[in-house]
């Protein structure tokens, strides 16, 4: 058992932000990462590689870092579980948390989605910088948003041939957008930046997935042109050969720990004030758990919750800061919000739920005959009950479900080995 002022789960931007503050403050601090390096997934760098200049402060703060380390679940609201990557049971307990867990691809069914080859974006990303590995040699990318740019400015660093670049958004969309990101000329910069370095990558403005073909593997992709719902429409496709297919339709922030904390949610995130307190007073949340909106969004609000979960007050300076990083979120996410169209992609045989195997026919004859929840879902088909315990099924099926609500959320929020939760259990009775 460790036990700090401060227990910080997750070590990137938001992670370390709220570590170097809180150790400022004059708390003692404890950082839990699953990964075996500080930097989240904007700073990852590759196995033996040195860390990110972004990620020094945290090793120079102070705080204890437990990496390779997983937290699988949480008691008496003070006690974070851990399970180190080897196996050996641990625990941290804090007088405040600061939940910093990041946010993972949002998921999107369509058919063939499940062929080797096919990809989140930040899947390709991943095996590039961590591993130097290439999804493929001729890669599609399909999505909406900036975080198709790098990942394709990535991919094509690395030597794959990026055959398009496919935008669900319109180009006269992006122009409305484009009086309120006039308050942010260093993010279009960015953008400016990453777009001359792909000037050789075909870009198609308001093309959406609608399937993937293969013997195997994907050998093919097929885009076509969506309406202002991102539907396809009809007659207007457009196929592409390819050996990896990578979609980049947004994120969805990680919640799992969270809701077992009892925190409230806010929609898609979990709600909390303007000092990044959530509705349980001792635990703060920062970064994309708290709204998905970038890294820059995400030092702030991990310096603002790291001082207040320390017992600090919070400079006016780094206030306005946060503001102004939140408008930007607010400026993407009306920009790049999905489209009902996405979910309407599926056909009868396309499987929605991979863990279990369950299709969209399965689903809606369970619909059909009264599964009127997620939860009844669950019961009638075993959607959301294998590893992934519904983080990539559950949003996907929520828009066949009349009144969806959410899986129901317990321990073990990942999964780790029995041996760690009969010593949870020997540890309580004792």
């Amino acid at each position: 058992m460790i036990a700090v002022d401060v227990a910080v789960v997750g070590a990137g931007p938001a992670g370390i932000a709220a570590a170097v503050s809180a150790r400022e403050a004059g708390a003692s601090v404890a950082v839990v990462d699953r990964y075996p390096a500080v930097g989240g997934q904007i700073w990852k760098r590759a196995i033996g590689e040195p860390p990110a200049p972004e990620s020094l402060p945290l090793e120079n703060a102070g705080a204890q870092l437990l990496l390779d380390t997983a937290v699988w679940g949480v008691r008496d609201g003070h006690t974070l579980l851990t399970e180190r990557a080897d196996g050996t049971p641990g625990a941290v307990r804090a007088r405040a948390i600061v939940l910093a867990t990041g946010a993972h691809d949002r998921p999107v069914a369509f058919p063939g989605w499940t062929l080797p080859g096919v990809m989140t974006a930040g899947a390709a990303q991943t095996l590039v910088k961590a591993q130097r590995v290439l999804p493929g040699r001729k890669v599609l990318l399909a999505g909406a948003g900036p975080f198709l740019l790098p990942v394709a400015a990535a991919l094509t660093a690395a030597g794959a041939e990026v055959v398009a670049v496919a935008e669900a958004t319109r180009r006269r969309r992006w122009a409305g957008a484009g009086p309120r990101m006039l308050r942010h000329p260093r993010h279009l910069a960015e953008y400016a930046a990453y777009r001359a370095r792909l000037r050789a990558v075909p870009f198609l403005w308001g093309y959406v997935l609608v399937r993937a073909d293969g013997s195997g593997r994907v050998e093919r992709a097929t885009l076509a042109r969506a309406d202002a719902a991102w539907r396809p429409v009809p007659g207007s496709e457009r196929t592409f050969e390819v050996d990896a297919l990578c979609t980049a339709y947004g994120f969805l922030p990680a919640l799992e720990l969270g809701r077992a904390l009892g925190c409230e949610l806010d929609g898609d995130a979990l709600a909390h004030d303007a000092a990044m307190r959530t509705s349980v007073p001792h635990v703060f949340v920062a970064g994309e758990a708290a709204g998905v909106g970038g890294a820059q969004l995400a030092l702030t609000e991990g310096a603002v919750a790291g001082r207040q979960a320390a017992g600090a007050d919070v400079p006016a300076g780094l206030a306005r800061r946060r503001l102004r990083a939140a408008h930007f979120a607010r400026v993407l996410d009306d920009l790049f919000r999905p489209g009902p169209g996405l979910g309407e992609l599926p056909d009868p045989d396309t499987v929605l739920c991979r863990c279990e195997d369950v299709t969209a026919a399965a689903v809606d004859r369970a619909v059909a005959a009264g599964a009127g929840s997620l939860t009844a879902l669950k019961l009638a088909t075993r959607c959301g009950q294998g590893p992934c315990q519904g983080r990539m099924c559950e949003r996907i099926v929520a828009g066949r479900v009349p009144a969806a609500g959410r899986y129901s959320s317990r321990a073990p929020v990942r999964p780790v080995a029995v041996a760690t939760l009969i010593d949870d259990v020997t540890a309580t009775r004792s």
